[in-house]
């Protein structure tokens, strides 16, 4: 249940709060002094399109603030999967409005757009004269029906769309390109292609490395040689190499380096760089040796390096990709010369679940059938009772093709006068038969349904006299079961409400301003006065709207709870 608003900064509003209670909370005021914004910022901090003309004029921002009461297991339930968890079962739903975007929290945790739509859709309904052109729309019949028969036919349905999920999978399946004849051959001879040159190319893993550092080690080794060659001619080559002249001094030392430790220690350390000159050029002649490759070797690892690049720019980046992709297309490759049988499987499993699907559609047929008797018989009810003495209904059926929601399509016929022929609703209600439809209709499925709480604006759209108290003893039949929030015009409608609110606007020298009053019962009985015709609030005036209010006061208590 909605049970506070709180408005800022939005077009005429400055700022504006409101308790609403349980029951039927009307709204009026003259045309003109805000009540489409005010209803307009409800449904914006529900989730309707932002637009930064909202933003009072000279403001930063506009800001719309509403606070539920969750008071039934079902919303909980949907809020807990939706990770919602209201403290001690107020929900706070706040949105801010700002030039270049807006901010929705929910419960103080900022929420995207989409799932504050989510929330609010459980949580309030609101039917306006675009809403009901919804009513003109057949395939939005089915929604309604659903709707009234709600856990009568959740097991049939729920078989529907499992089967059909199944169906459609595997009809996709059967659809897709590869099960075409010319188009399975040709995938067939490319995925063969690509499959047999890779496995053609025996490629290994940390080849490519190996290679990459042979073609390295090769391609520089004339320079290497050249430099080896003349290293080793340096240390041994010639009389005056590092080797001779080392060894020249050793000789030297030998025959006193017995004489003195210091001299005997420079004999050691000679001898050490003698010896580690030898292993050098020991190692400089092996290094050289395999450092002989022959051009046919090199011309063969350039070829092959090229191969490796030319798969990895086709197949993947590494030689452990380029397998990975082969056993890829290996099995794709199987699947499509397997096609037909995997086609023949297909369609065997397809008649099956077809089978299926057709007994869990009739099924929810069946049940749909037998609530949409009930459904007419209950709406034909409310239709009288709304002055539509001699109205019939009537839920239509025609086998359709199969989809999530079985294969009913659904439309709703209706006679608003004796003698005349059921026609589809959409040819022959008005404006003002629309509004009364749909509030029959919202009277008989609401409790069906999780919302508690429901706004209607333009219930009132043409309509007067007898019908308008018709409308209003319905508004009061709905409110004793579900919040009910109205915008109305009409007095009789107005008197039968359990929360008065006026909106009304006030001018200064530079801006107009709306605001809103909760009434008290004097004040309502002076707006009643004011919504009959009356310029002046006498006491004539005062005691048509006493009288109103106590033919209202009279139907509520003679209508019982349903």
């Amino acid at each position: 249940m909605l049970i506070h608003l709180h408005v800022k900064n939005f077009a005429l509003i400055d700022e504006i709060e409101a308790d609403f209670t349980e029951g039927l909370n009307i709204l009026t005021g003259e045309t003109g002094a805000g009540k489409s914004i005010l209803l307009g910022s409800i449904n914006l901090a529900l989730g309707a399109k932002a637009d930064k003309d909202v933003i009072r004029e000279g403001c930063e921002y506009a800001f719309v603030e509403l606070l539920f009461r969750i008071e039934n297991d079902y919303q909980r339930e949907v809020l807990k999967e939706m990770d919602i968890f209201p403290d001690d079962d107020i929900l706070i739903i706040q949105r801010k409005i700002l030039p270049n975007r807006s901010i929705s929290k929910i419960c103080s945790e900022t929420v995207t757009t989409s799932r504050l739509r989510s929330v609010a859709g459980m949580l309030l309904d609101i039917y306006g004269q675009h809403d009901y052109q919804n009513l003109l729309q057949p395939k939005r019949h089915i929604e309604f029906l659903d709707s009234f028969a709600g856990a009568k036919i959740s097991e049939p349905s729920a078989e529907v769309k499992k089967y059909f999920r199944e169906y459609n999978e595997i009809l996709k399946s059967l659809n897709a390109p590869e099960m075409d004849s010319e188009t399975r051959l040709k995938e067939i001879d490319f995925a063969l292609f690509e499959v047999n040159e890779i496995e053609n190319a025996g490629l290994s893993e940390g080849e490519e490395e190996d290679l990459s550092a042979y073609l390295k080690k090769a391609e520089n080794g004339e320079r290497v040689i050249q430099a080896l060659n003349t290293a080793s001619f340096y240390l041994k080559d010639m009389d005056e190499s590092a080797q001779s002249q080392i060894g020249r001094s050793l000789r030297e030392l030998s025959g006193v380096s017995d004489c003195d430790s210091e001299v005997s220690d420079i004999y050691d350390r000679l001898s050490e760089i003698d010896s580690l000159l030898s292993d050098l050029s020991r190692d400089i002649s092996r290094t050289t040796e395999n450092f002989d490759f022959d051009p046919e070797s090199l011309a063969n690892a350039r070829e092959r390096f090229d191969v490796i690049n030319r798969l990895s720019l086709k197949y993947g980046r590494t030689i452990p990709d380029i397998l990975a992709y082969g056993e890829r297309r290996k099995a794709e490759l199987e699947k499509l010369q397997n096609s037909e049988n995997i086609k023949a499987e297909l369609e065997k499993k397809l008649a099956s679940v077809t089978v299926k699907l057709e007994n869990a559609c009739v099924k929810l047929s069946e049940a749909r059938k037998s609530e949409a008797l009930k459904l007419e018989k209950q709406i034909c009810e409310a239709l009288k009772d709304l002055n539509f003495e001699e109205a019939a209904f009537k839920v239509n059926f025609e086998k359709t093709d199969y989809s999530g929601s079985g294969f009913d399509n659904v439309s709703f016929y209706i006679s608003t006068n004796k003698g005349e022929s059921l026609k589809l609703l959409s040819s022959v209600a008005s404006g003002g038969e629309l509004s009364r439809i749909m509030l029959a209709i919202k009277t008989v499925i609401a409790d069906n349904e999780g919302t508690n709480t429901l706004i209607f604006d333009e219930i009132d759209a043409g309509i007067s006299g007898k019908t308008a108290w018709k409308v209003s003893e319905k508004l009061g039949i709905l409110a004793s079961q579900h919040q009910v929030i109205c915008i109305t015009h009409l007095p009789q409608i107005a008197a039968m409400a359990d929360n008065h609110f006026r909106i009304y606007k006030e001018s200064d020298d530079n801006k107009t301003h709306s605001h809103l009053e909760n009434l008290s019962k004097d004040e309502s009985l002076n707006e009643l006065a004011r919504l009959l015709g009356s310029d002046e609030i006498s006491a004539a005036a005062l005691e048509n709207a006493r009288a109103l209010k106590s033919r209202a006061e009279e139907i509520k208590s003679m209508q019982p709870c349903e």
